[in-house]
């Protein structure tokens, strides 16, 4: 889950934690602009419909079917190694993990993705729960507040979607300012491999105490 900064979240397959990047934490990766279908004739000032995060100058929107193309180009674009990308297109082949309305990307200005994040069904025990990974930002737009107005929104949808409990792998001075704290310690939530309490991390939705148990994660996560 080795990301280019704090914004990138890797697979486990990636590294240590090193942000919002891909193993189940989620990332943050930079790369060329992908196709999509945004409209991106808008004069300056004119934000062609969407609505843009509230404290970034970034377009968070579920992505469509149009985007996978650049998804998959920004999370090779975030990373050393094609792992995350792959992970995606193969979570989105799970009907088990992949949760239509939960994978996100962050519009430029210009209308082109930039960002990308993703929630997958996990479960605590056997209590529905999602896995954050990977998030990605293109390079050139990394450390730019793309990658935190992806998640902010990302996680927005999930509450509205009824979800309750949110579970990443990452950077530990990243992500508690979106309100995650360690699993383990905190509520009693405990990883499927020995990881570091303050890189696993948990987040109630809907205010509830989060339930006790062990993490087990989609097989496309390759976690035993």
């Amino acid at each position: 889950m080795s990301g280019k900064d704090t914004e990138n979240t890797g697979t486990f397959a990636s590294g240590a934690p090193d942000g919002a990047g891909g193993t189940p934490a989620g990332g943050d990766a930079t790369g060329t602009p992908g196709s999509s279908t945004k409209d991106i004739s808008a004069a300056p000032g004119d934000t062609g419909g969407r609505t843009p995060d509230a404290v970034s100058a970034w377009y968070p929107r579920p992505e469509t079917a149009a985007d996978a193309p650049a998804v998959r180009r920004i999370n090779l674009a975030a990373f050393p190694t094609p792992g995350e990308a792959d992970l995606v297109d193969a979570l989105r082949r799970d009907p088990a993990a992949w949760l239509p309305g939960l994978s996100y990307v962050a519009d430029a200005p210009d209308g082109t993705p930039a960002a990308h994040a993703l929630l997958t069904r996990c479960h605590i025990d056997e209590v529905p729960a999602v896995a954050l990974a990977p998030c990605a930002v293109l390079p050139a737009h990394q450390r730019s507040g793309a990658g935190g107005a992806v998640i902010r929104a990302l996680l927005e949808a999930a509450r509205a979607a009824g979800e309750r409990t949110a579970l990443v792998l990452g950077h530990p001075p990243y992500y508690p300012r979106f309100g995650f704290a360690p699993a383990a310690s905190r509520f009693g939530i405990l990883p499927p491999q020995p990881w570091p309490d303050e890189a696993f991390l948990a987040l109630s939705l809907d205010g509830s105490p989060p339930p006790r148990g062990t993490v087990r994660y989609p097989a496309a996560f390759g976690i035993a």
